[in-house]
């Protein structure tokens, strides 16, 4: 079946052997551009949309194909419509435009996100009133996402309860045969939800690993197996992008599910039960609401202090304590202990195999009680650490826990040889220290709450909000008005399989795609078993797709992954003559080869100009890098790696410039002007950097987002999100986000080029979210799977 058949591993010179030694077909042809078509064009295009629209898609297990990678363009279009629709509706969830002007103005800071009188009494500046308007409409937008992932938890959670014991990791059909089995949900039209809970959905399957274990954790296998229902998404999609279901299909969703169809009719009241007490605490969605031309003072801001906004503070009428976000990840925290104490439920991050992502079948019984990938069970189940995760929410607690609170439980026990001897049943006396397999789990264990108190493997609100930014790519190319959609399609499937080669050949390595690569990545993994299948035929691991890399580790793999490429298969990777894309292949460039006229990147760069292919690829119509899941590393300004970290970003920063000087000189020299780096993308009526990867419009807007910041991670020794000391493969606590969305990856630890006793992703552990560092204990662990885009990191 494997797509990595048809096209073979190539050679040096580009050969693939799927084209009989051609190269993919161009996305454009020479002459024809499908931008601008004039009003008396206006039937042909739409003939030509009709004509992509009518797709030949079905529902199950498949690799991605043509037809099925258009039908992922209308999802695409049809939620970016909703987006704009959200974002420009004024009022709505009482966030008013008319807040943008008058005698008030926004204040940001790192954490909070209000409203101060203005510094005069005249109207407020274009500019600022611009910046003002972008930050409302983005706090609808979060809003509205939040209660799209609480819908679209109430769904899963109406048909789904955790299941899966550890005695289950003996039943094939249940644990290791569970991605190659199951029945697959029988998708009609009258069963599809709400387009806000689609959209959800979709972003939790494009966190593979995560999606597999939580499938697996749930027994959920009719969604593992069912994946997007492709044949409703193209029959309720029409030419214009709305998603059109029946009146029954409505009726039929409000009374399963006792909630409106539409997101904003549903109740602005989220009732929970408190963390601690378990009684009923009704919260309001947000408290930023304001009647119009509202002259209260003082103002709320945008940050808020209810469910979906930025600073979750609300008491608990029954026993008085102050609910907040880390409370509620304790609240999760303990409710999963208690589930693994009472019914054996396995602890999310326990069931998947680090290393390869699969669910390995345990036949060694006799050292079931030394598996190092069920240790934190173990652990948990111990009686020291079992009290004192019961106590962690009994009334009167003070200070109020938090999930440093539980890594301060497990940290005296992994420094305890005894302790763990008992864990493990280990008879002979000694010292005793975990292995790094063990360690690793542990941290995988942990990641599954920071930030994150859904049931699922990762935080569903950051997912989308990061997948957002792909989506307004993909619209912003808008390939489905091509008259050469198809060709276009069949060229990124086949650079898709060439790039899965490269990931299969250098196992170690981070691989970052274009924005063409991914769409077709990302349409795979939307067929589950299909994406399962391949992935471990061609690389013998579940590939993750991990969404969160800090953006200097992402730059620096996409510039590998560019150069191998061009090596590989003798043609540019990134077809983009955007600065930065210049820039990178600027950096292939060796001055020392070009002396003695053997350099090959250089021709292949010149190749692409000289051949007419550049025009056809201008800066704001290309395949771009896909960096929607780069983040920037949060480290506070008191920590020691806080100077190392800002060292590492300035360097890659300035090679970025030194190879776009590089490259801008050289196209002088041959007739050619490069773009400038001041481009930009519109956000709501203000604007960000469009082509580097490591600018985006979340920047911008800090403190509004009800489930933590999207695109920041914290690092630096005892901060927040840190691993527990002992489960780290250096004497101190590992820092960043532990994992980020499904864990730290695959064999993941904190090795590589420490250059601190505390190991900073993105500092010293090759990225935030995964990969941390190389294969190998000596400094650490081994190194992860699923960096870059979820590229393929270490073994």
């Amino acid at each position: 079946m494997g797509i990595l058949r048809k096209s073979g591993h190539g050679g040096g010179n580009g050969q693939s052997s799927s084209r009989g030694g051609g190269q993919p077909p161009p996305y454009q042809f020479p002459g024809q551009s499908f931008q601008n078509v004039p009003p008396e064009a206006a039937q042909i295009a739409a003939a030509m949309l009709a004509s992509v629209m009518n797709l030949r898609v079905a529902n199950g297990a498949r690799d991605p194909d043509v037809d099925t990678c258009l039908a992922h363009l209308k999802l695409l279009h049809a939620i970016h419509n909703m987006k704009e629709e959200v974002g420009y509706t004024d009022g709505l969830f009482g966030l008013w435009d008319s807040r943008a002007s008058g005698t008030h103005f926004l204040v940001e800071s790192e954490n909070e996100v209000k409203e101060q009188p203005y510094y005069s009494t005249q109207e407020m500046p274009l500019e600022d009133r611009k910046r003002y308007l972008s930050r409302i409409r983005e706090k609808r937008w979060a809003l509205f996402v939040a209660r799209a992932v609480d819908r679209y938890e109430a769904t899963w959670n109406l048909q789904f309860k955790p299941t899966l014991t550890e005695d289950n990791s003996n039943i094939p059909d249940m644990y290791s045969n569970f991605p190659y089995t199951g029945k697959p949900l029988k998708w009609d039209d009258w069963m599809m939800p709400p387009l806000d809970v689609l959209m959800v959905f979709h972003s939790h399957m494009l966190n593979p690993r995560g999606f597999l274990e939580d499938c697996m954790r749930f027994q959920a296998s009719n969604m593992w197996t069912a994946g997007m229902p492709w044949q409703q998404v193209n029959n309720l999609i029409d030419l214009e992008f709305n998603y059109n279901v029946t009146e029954p299909t409505k009726v039929m969703w409000n009374v399963q599910m006792g909630r409106a169809w539409e997101n904003s009719e549903d109740s602005m009241v989220k009732r929970i039960g408190c963390p601690c007490c378990k009684q009923p605490v009704d919260i309001p969605w947000t408290t930023c609401s304001l009647p119009e031309d509202s002259k209260e003072a003082p103002r709320p801001g945008l940050t808020g202090t209810g469910y979906g906004d930025g600073d979750l503070r609300w008491k608990c009428p029954s026993c008085g304590v102050v609910i907040t976000k880390e409370l509620m990840t304790v609240g999760k925290f303990v409710e999963d202990s208690m589930d693994l104490i009472h019914r054996e439920i396995m602890m999310p991050g326990t069931i998947l195999d680090p290393k390869t992502g699969t669910p390995a079948l345990n036949l060694n019984l006799d050292r079931r009680n030394q598996e190092p990938r069920t240790f934190p069970n173990r652990m948990i189940r111990s009686i020291r650490v079992r009290q004192e995760i019961e106590a962690l929410l009994k009334p009167g607690m003070n200070p109020t826990p938090t999930m440093d609170t539980v890594r301060k439980i497990f940290e005296p026990i992994l420094a305890d040889s005894y302790a763990l001897r008992q864990i493990n049943l280990i008879t002979r006396d000694g010292t005793y220290r975990i292995s790094p397999s063990t360690k690793i789990t542990i941290r995988k264990m942990m990641s599954h709450y920071w930030e994150n108190w859904s049931p699922f493997a990762l935080n569903l609100s950051g997912a989308v909000m990061r997948q957002g930014i792909f989506v307004q790519k993909m619209v912003k190319i808008d390939w489905l008005h091509s008259p050469h959609a198809r060709d276009t399609m069949q060229r990124l499937l086949e650079k898709y399989r060439r790039f899965v080669a490269i990931m299969a050949s250098y196992p170690g390595q981070i691989a970052v795609p274009t924005l063409d690569v991914d769409l077709a990545w990302h349409t795979h993994q939307l067929c589950p078993p299909a994406y399962y299948r391949y992935t471990m035929e061609a690389c013998r691991k579940f590939i993750d797709h991990d969404d969160k890399i800090d953006e200097g580790k992402l730059s620096s793999s996409f510039e590998w992954t560019s150069k191998i490429y061009q090596q590989r298969f003798g043609e540019v990777y990134s077809e983009c003559t955007c600065w930065y894309c210049e820039a990178i292949r600027a950096s292939h460039v060796s001055t020392l080869n070009r002396i003695f006229g053997s350099n090959q990147p250089d021709k292949v760069n010149e190749a692409f100009h000289t051949s007419g292919m550049a025009n056809l690829c201008p800066p704001d119509n290309s395949a771009h890098i896909s960096a929607h899941n780069a983040v920037q590393t949060n480290i506070p300004t008191d920590s020691r790696l806080r100077r190392v970290y800002e060292q590492m970003r300035a360097a890659n920063q300035r090679r970025i410039d030194e190879n776009y000087a590089k490259a801008k000189r050289r196209a002088e020299k041959r007739g050619r002007q490069l773009p400038n780096k001041e481009t930009y993308y519109d956000h709501w009526g203000t604007y960000y950097f469009m082509y580097a990867p490591f600018y985006y419009p979340m920047y911008m807007t800090p403190g509004i987002y009800g489930d933590w910041d999207p695109c920041h991670v914290t690092a630096g020794e005892g901060e927040h999100a840190n691993c527990c000391k002992g489960s780290c493969g250096v004497n101190g606590a590992a820092a960043g986000s532990c994992g980020g969305p499904g864990g730290c990856g695959g064999a993941g630890g904190c090795g590589g080029a420490v250059v601190h006793p505390t190991c900073s992703a993105g500092v010293s552990c090759g990225g935030v979210g995964s990969n941390c560092g190389n294969d190998g204990d000596g400094g650490g662990d081994g190194g992860g799977d699923g960096g870059g885009c979820g590229g393929c990191g270490g073994d």
